[in-house]
């Protein structure tokens, strides 16, 4: 096999395998779409992984520190429907 520009070597493709790799793909990125569907049902989109708010729109859970471009901490409760909140 000679390598091509790339690099790569010219390779015939097992379109088995091929399709098979494309399945688990295709199930890693399901549950992951699955997983913040269900997520995103209770718990703010817009709420980081440090509870600071990333709503670039008012929201009365948003509570300002007195530290300049800090982000606002998000005191919504994430057993509540936060969707009331926005104010748009």
């Amino acid at each position: 096999m000679t390598p091509d520009k790339t690099g790569m070597a010219d390779q015939k493709i097992d379109k088995r395998r091929y399709e098979a790799s494309l399945g688990r793909l295709y199930d890693i990125f399901k549950g992951m779409s699955d997983t913040a569907d269900e997520v995103s049902q209770w718990r703010c989109p817009y709420k980081n992984v440090e509870s600071r708010c990333t709503a670039k729109f008012p929201c009365r859970n948003q509570h300002f520190t007195n530290i300049p471009n800090d982000l606002p901490i998000c005191t919504g409760s994430d057993k509540l429907d936060y969707r009331s909140a926005w104010e748009v």
